[in-house]
């Protein structure tokens, strides 16, 4: 079985039954989980490091309907951003992402098998780890073929469950980097920056 034989993008102006949408956050999940042990064992935590707060932590689902591009026109469907939580999993119908290449910065355009899931990494990981995972930063752009159907599945600790830089990784030649915060304080931080360019969420984080 694929990693999403249980579940296959609908075309756009389609509905997606509440019967799908439940099985579907079930097993990205489970998927989103696995993933973490396997991060955290990577960063020499071990894969039970803050396992209550993985396993009680939320699990936001959006589906977004991004337009065909206009002829003759290129249009960012969603502008360039990170995402607070550890891990983001997308599934999206056809092309339409980019990811930011930190080196050259230039963008990237992901190239995805139809059906097959993107991972990326969001802003707690990067606190979590110290800075030695970066975030993700993306956006999403019209597609000049199609509609295009995305679902992302972003997975966090609790609303008020503080993530902090894991001590383990602090010593005298790696300081902490970031403040504790929570996805409350997430929300207040976009509140009180509405409609204001200002500095991201990570960025306002940084010691």
């Amino acid at each position: 079985m694929g990693p999403t034989d249980w579940w296959t993008p609908p075309a756009a102006g389609l509905l997606v039954d509440r019967e799908d949408m439940g099985k579907i956050s079930a097993e990205v999940r489970r998927v989103a989980l696995q993933l973490m042990e396997a991060i955290l064992e990577g960063l020499g935590l071990g894969k039970d490091y803050q396992h209550e707060e993985f396993e009680r932590g939320l699990q936001l689902l959006q589906v977004n309907c991004y337009p065909k591009e206009p002829e003759g026109e290129s249009a960012i469907g969603l502008a360039p951003h990170s995402d607070h939580g550890f891990l983001t999993i997308l599934l999206v119908s056809c092309p339409g992402l980019e990811v930011l290449d930190r080196s050259s910065d230039t963008w990237r355009v992901v190239q995805q098998p139809r059906h097959a899931l993107h991972v990326h990494v969001g802003d707690y990981m990067e606190v979590l780890s110290n800075g030695r995972v970066k975030t993700v930063v993306h956006r999403a752009v019209l597609n000049p073929g199609e509609a295009r159907i995305s679902m992302a599945s972003i997975h966090s600790f609790a609303m008020h469950e503080k993530v902090s830089v894991a001590k383990k990784l602090v010593d005298e030649q790696d300081p902490e980097k970031y403040k504790e915060s929570s996805f409350s304080d997430f929300l207040d931080y976009l509140m009180s920056n509405a409609d204001k360019k200002r500095m991201s969420f990570l960025e306002s984080l940084r010691i």
